[in-house]
């Protein structure tokens, strides 16, 4: 039999086992997230354009999504969010950039990347807390701040290369919309000392012309 002081005993001893798993929780970083941002930019349609991604490949550069500022301020990325959905609909990936510092200047690039940025110079914001999965070869991407559908993007990546916007153009939301149309394959190889191995394409700058 269960009296009542025992009860008070045994809800005391499963209260200090709940303290102390959120402890060694918070302490190995275990599932630990940073929380989401309170806010969203305040964002127009077009403001931000996706020019560049890619995806899993042979080599030690990772993957990555680039997005550039079309407008004429500084914009507080913190709040974005972007979704992938497969063509069948049968996957979606998501993740929301949650670094509350990080600005985007008017006409530069950010690249939200599956890596640290304190070692991998072309990345700003690391996704693989949220998606640590590959991203999808071929898919419907959307970048919201909060209800608002900032750009869309239907796009097959290559086996081979960097998916990139043409660089012969600013770039617009209004010009990007399908992968087919107004994009190539930048599968240059990487100029200067080869310190990492096989990258193809420009995180972080503007776009070289498509042929």
């Amino acid at each position: 039999m269960v009296t009542s002081g025992n009860r008070r005993i045994w809800h005391l001893n499963i209260g200090l086992l709940g303290v102390a798993l959120a402890s060694a929780l918070v302490s190995t970083g275990a599932c630990v997230r940073d929380p989401l941002p309170s806010a969203c930019p305040e964002l127009a349609a077009g403001d931000l354009v996706v020019t560049e991604i890619r995806g899993d490949q042979a080599g030690s550069y990772r993957q990555w999504i680039e997005i550039y500022n079309a407008t004429d301020a500084d914009i507080p990325v913190a709040g974005l969010r972007l979704t992938l959905t497969q063509f069948d609909g049968d996957g979606s990936q998501t993740f929301v950039v949650r670094d509350e510092v990080l600005e985007l200047a008017p006409g530069e690039y950010l690249v939200l990347g599956s890596g640290d940025p304190a070692t991998l110079d072309y990345i700003d914001y690391d996704f693989s807390t949220d998606q640590p999965s590959d991203l999808y070869a071929g898919a419907t991407l959307e970048l919201r701040s909060c209800e608002t559908l900032v750009d869309k993007l239907i796009y097959t990546l290559p086996e081979e290369g960097t998916l990139a916007l043409d660089g012969a153009i600013t770039p617009s939301a209004a010009a990007n919309d399908d992968s087919k149309v107004g994009w190539c394959v930048d599968d240059r190889a990487s100029e200067g000392p080869q310190t990492q191995i096989g990258i193809r394409g420009t995180p972080g700058g503007a776009n070289p012309p498509c042929p």
